[in-house]
């Protein structure tokens, strides 16, 4: 006949569960418990050095080789938690005893990690951003170069190495400017007085565009300008172009920018800048350089006297 647990019975259960798991803390068991902790971050050392080393060697499946590497880290640490768990091989009871006072201490004081690990879940399954990608997040952009169970690290265009919560996640937006392919979108704005001739400048953000050599030629260009003000008048020309890898994003702009201002320099369109100096406007500056003449008083003066003779009609 088998005789009902009373309560004290049970209360000594629950005493006897954690002084059974310490009984088992032996010297030889803590021993293996730190071998196997030590080989798996050893394990997840040597292969994210090994997909590194892959990822330069066939640039073209970079992002595949960087893809496995938050796989293993996703799978290999569990892996070693139930290895460790089943060295000590606690009992039933004490293991139940055990994660029940794990969740409790986790539950009140670590909040904010088990937001981080659900989060580093969210973005193994589902991937708003992967290893290689450039990414926004909040203020931070630049490349993702490790995704780990707390935190994702970007590295900036300026090789400043960021460190966001993987929490950010679950509430915040993440910009992606390439999902997962080499090439991405670049937009370079450069600035010309208002006056200029539309269809020329568009001509030379086209030439300079395609001219860079970081350019993939196979991917659309387009080349817009917009009016604005701002101490005075100005056009915004805004070149759109992808570059064959997103890592030399800065280089593509900056070649695009060296390429057009000088293109701008040479054909006198810099020449000026406003009309607010009662300066005469960059057309015919350029065609008082071309003709060589000494005209050039002569049309201020004749610009100044137009100017003054419209805000006496107003």
């Amino acid at each position: 006949m088998q005789i009902p647990s009373t309560p004290s019975m049970i209360g000594l259960q629950d005493i006897d569960a954690p002084m059974e798991l310490i009984s088992k803390l032996t010297a030889e068991r803590l021993l293996y418990a730190a071998l196997v902790l030590l080989a798996t971050w050893l394990v997840l050392r040597g292969s994210d050095a090994a997909l590194k080393s892959l990822s330069r060697r066939v640039p073209r499946a970079r992002f595949f080789f960087k893809s496995l590497s938050p796989l293993l880290r996703f799978g290999l640490w569990p892996l070693s938690g139930v290895i460790v768990v089943s060295i000590f091989a606690p009992s039933h009871q004490t293991l139940l005893a055990v994660l029940a006072s794990t969740g409790i201490a986790l539950g009140l004081g670590a909040q904010d990690l088990i937001k981080n690990i659900i989060g580093g879940v969210v973005i193994l399954t589902d991937r708003p951003y992967q290893l290689g990608d450039r990414v926004k997040i909040g203020e931070a952009y630049g490349e993702v170069t490790h995704i780990g169970l707390r935190s994702t690290k970007i590295t900036t265009p300026d090789d400043t190495v960021v460190t966001i919560p993987n929490s950010a996640i679950l509430t915040g937006k993440a910009w992606n400017a390439n999902s997962g392919v080499p090439d991405s979108l670049v937009v370079t704005e450069l600035f010309v007085p208002h006056d200029v001739d539309p269809s020329e400048v568009i001509d030379l953000g086209y030439e300079v565009a395609y001219s860079s050599p970081y350019i993939r030629l196979s991917r659309p260009i387009s080349v817009l300008l917009q009016d604005r003000f701002q101490d005075g008048p100005f056009t915004t020309v805004r070149i759109k172009a992808y570059v064959y890898d997103h890592r030399e994003e800065t280089r593509m702009q900056s070649d695009i920018t060296t390429r057009a201002k000088a293109e701008f320099i040479r054909r006198g369109i810099l020449l000026r800048w406003s009309r607010h100096d009662h300066k005469p406007s960059s057309a015919a500056l350029r065609t008082n350089r071309r003709n060589e003449g000494d005209d050039l008083p002569r049309i201020a003066e004749e610009e100044v006297s137009a100017d003054t003779s419209v805000a006496k009609v107003y």
